[in-house]
């Protein structure tokens, strides 16, 4: 389908054998596959779906409610035509098709309608479709215990495959935008201390721990770092203002250090040379906006606002 946005007025979610035991074969050789082996493949072609219904009713001894509800999924399964969406989840994956309305009956009883094209497990972006990333509402959907249904999360679905956020999302990250934007501001209003209590704060967050003093001097401070985790050992130079002089007169210094794994050097206000500097060193660089997304992150936000006002 290339990167033609998809859009389905209706989504459906099929179960591809219980616990997903026609699923791998499904997916590889691109077609939909039901089970419901005793029901007449005859009466479903004809659209005989009293006869389904009588089939539970009286076979099966089902209920009244669950005789109803076994029809209307095989009747989708027969019925859906090639504008509906088919979802399906494998391998901690979600996939997704079409598929055209060709039953065919199988020598084991079981039906299949084909894919158009193939199952697919990406967006239209190319992004791997990992359940990991994929919100509440349409992961629910897992939890159906029948074969067919009808996924709510329509919308997100669509979106979802087609890589676009939602309103909602991009709502909230414009004003984690403009949040960023103002904690910047009270970053470059610390006291000096309270700036590299900031930085220390925010490494500690992440997991780094303090090894040796902290602070030297009213203008510079050298954190050193241990990860305690993966043993790596990092130097966190922590500077108010700074020029591109400065630094690479520190970089000389850092390359000589072969014993530390990172290098970090924090500015909140650069000048405009360092700013511009096209960074090919290994050293990091951590200017305002870098640690206000950081101070966000590392939950400090109301440490902040309490230092500065």
């Amino acid at each position: 389908m290339g990167m033609k946005k998809i859009n389905a007025n209706n989504i459906l979610f099929i179960k591809l054998g219980e616990k997903g035991v026609f699923a791998k074969d499904c997916i590889e050789n691109n077609y939909l596959r039901l089970s419901y082996t005793g029901v007449d493949h005859n009466f479903c072609m004809n659209n005989q779906w009293e006869l389904v219904s009588n089939y539970f009713l009286n076979e099966e001894s089902s209920k009244l409610q669950v005789a109803t509800s076994h029809t209307n999924q095989i009747r989708k399964f027969y019925n859906e035509g090639e504008k509906t969406l088919w979802i399906t989840f494998h391998l901690n994956k979600l996939w997704w098709c079409y598929s055209k309305p060709e039953i065919k009956l199988h020598s084991d009883k079981t039906k299949t309608r084909p894919v158009i094209g193939k199952w697919s497990d990406k967006d239209l972006h190319g992004n791997v479709l990992l359940l990991g990333n994929i919100n509440g509402k349409l992961l629910k959907t897992q939890g159906f215990r029948g074969t067919i249904c009808t996924v709510e999360a329509n919308e997100y679905t669509v979106r979802k495959i087609n890589n676009e956020e939602l309103k909602e999302v991009i709502d909230v990250k414009e004003v984690v935008d403009d949040l960023r934007v103002k904690l910047s501001h009270l970053i470059q209003d610390l006291q000096w201390k309270d700036f590299e209590t900031l930085i220390d704060l925010i490494f500690r967050q992440a997991g780094w721990n303090l090894v040796g003093e902290r602070g030297k001097t009213q203008k510079t401070l050298d954190l050193e770092l241990l990860a305690p985790v993966t043993g790596q050992k990092a130097i966190v130079q922590i500077k108010s203002q700074s020029d591109l002089k400065e630094f690479l007169d520190y970089q000389n210094n850092f390359e000589l250090m072969s014993e530390y794994d990172e290098f970090f050097y924090v500015v909140h206000s650069p000048k405009k040379d360092l700013k511009e500097y096209q960074n090919t060193t290994k050293t990091k660089f951590w200017f305002v906006d870098k640690i206000s997304e950081m101070t966000i992150s590392s939950g400090l936000i109301d440490w902040l606002i309490n230092k500065v006002s």
